[in-house]
């Protein structure tokens, strides 16, 4: 009995004094003695000087990053921005060369005239000539402006096609060989000339040509038997109506050039000679020329004419020497050459050339063959000519 009054004091003391002591201990949280507080509660000067935590879904700190750790993943972050933008400029560059190259080519490049010239390059683009027919028709309106503005502005100052007129003086050397089975139209010759010829171009592709050939101290075969020559006097005239075709606008573009020929040649001798007749042949006669540029400075040149119906007549000198009436006679010449450029307005030209005439006549001749005694019939006559020349040409 004693012993439960004890224990039944005993539990109302306990009783009386555990509210106390709960009170004590809530007090204690109260005043933020066992407050979760960070450890520095000043506002941070700057971002980096914060210590940044992390926290699990209840907000209860799991741990504190380290500033090694903040700096790796801002450097990570930028890098990710950095590739990401270089990747965005990539993709952009590459867009807009795309479209630049679509663009170059569909164009046409167009290479300004005046700045070729002044690199001293020459353009072979496919901008095209005016065409001769347009160049005729310049002559006669007022389109002549246009065609040589075109001419200014696409082709080098330097070529050909600038020069308006052109003046060619040549020392020849010529061999004439007449073969005939008559003996008065059977002789050789070799002398020396002077050929003098001009170009006058309306426009770069059409103009008219004049050339004049004169002999200096020519002589040909007698037919006495004392071996002694006869002199004589060679003048050959030729005019030209000139069509040029040039295959692009460089200067070292090759040419055709085609030309409508009038000739007229003559042999004279002495009134008094009973040896040869003086001769003359002219007419009417087509040429081609090619002009093949291997550099800015020398181009070959390949021509040749054709005479398909001349006359040809001979006239009396100390005796009245006929071959027979005149039947036919045809002419083909070739001629082979070349050009060197200091300038357009100064070159030097050489030429090569062969012609060959044939006369056909009909009939007796006038006179008895002096080698043979007998009156030949159907004279035919083979004259030959073979010259070179060598000389200068003035442009302007």
């Amino acid at each position: 009995m004693k012993s439960s009054f004890s224990f039944l004091i005993f539990a109302a003391l306990f009783a009386s004094a555990f509210p106390a002591s709960a009170q004590v201990g809530l007090e204690g949280f109260s005043s933020g003695r066992y407050e979760v507080r960070k450890a520095n509660k000043r506002s941070p000067a700057s971002e980096t000087e914060a210590t940044p935590v992390i926290t699990d879904s209840d907000g209860v700190a799991v741990r504190t990053l380290k500033t090694s750790e903040l700096e790796a993943e801002k450097k990570a972050e930028a890098e990710k921005k950095e590739k990401e933008l270089a990747a965005k400029k990539e993709a952009e560059a590459k867009a807009a060369a795309e479209a630049q190259s679509a663009a170059a080519a569909t164009a046409v490049p167009v290479v300004p005239a005046a700045a070729s010239k002044v690199a001293g390059a020459e353009t072979s683009s496919e901008v095209e000539e005016p065409t001769i027919s347009e160049q005729a028709e310049s002559l006669f309106s007022d389109k002549a402006s246009k065609i040589f503005q075109f001419y200014r502005e696409q082709i080098h100052e330097d070529d050909i096609r600038n020069n308006r007129l052109e003046l060619d003086v040549m020392p020849v050397v010529a061999y004439n060989d007449s073969q005939s089975n008559y003996t008065f139209r059977d002789y050789q010759s070799f002398f020396n000339a002077l050929k003098i010829r001009t170009n006058v171009w309306f426009t770069p592709l059409i103009g008219v040509s004049g050339q004049i050939l004169f002999s200096f101290a020519a002589d040909v075969d007698s037919i006495q038997a004392d071996q002694s020559r006869v002199s004589a006097k060679y003048e050959f005239v030729d005019l030209g109506l000139n069509f040029r075709k040039f295959f692009g606008v460089s200067r070292k573009s090759n040419s055709l050039e085609f030309s409508l020929l009038f000739s007229d040649n003559k042999m004279t001798v002495p009134s008094d000679n009973t040896s040869r007749a003086r001769l003359k042949t002219q007419g009417l006669g087509v040429g081609l020329k090619a002009r093949i540029p291997t550099s800015a400075n020398y181009a070959w040149t390949l021509g040749g004419s054709f005479f398909p119906r001349l006359q040809h007549s001979e006239s009396a000198t100390g005796v009245n020497i006929q071959s027979g009436a005149s039947e036919e006679s045809v002419r083909i010449g070739l001629d082979v050459g070349g050009e060197w450029k200091f300038t357009r307005e100064s070159q030097m030209i050489w030429s090569l050339g062969a012609s060959a005439e044939r006369n056909v006549f009909d009939g007796a001749a006038g006179l008895p063959d002096p080698g043979t005694g007998l009156t030949p019939n159907n004279v035919s006559v083979t004259n030959s000519l073979y010259m070179f020349s060598l000389g200068y040409r003035w442009g302007h």
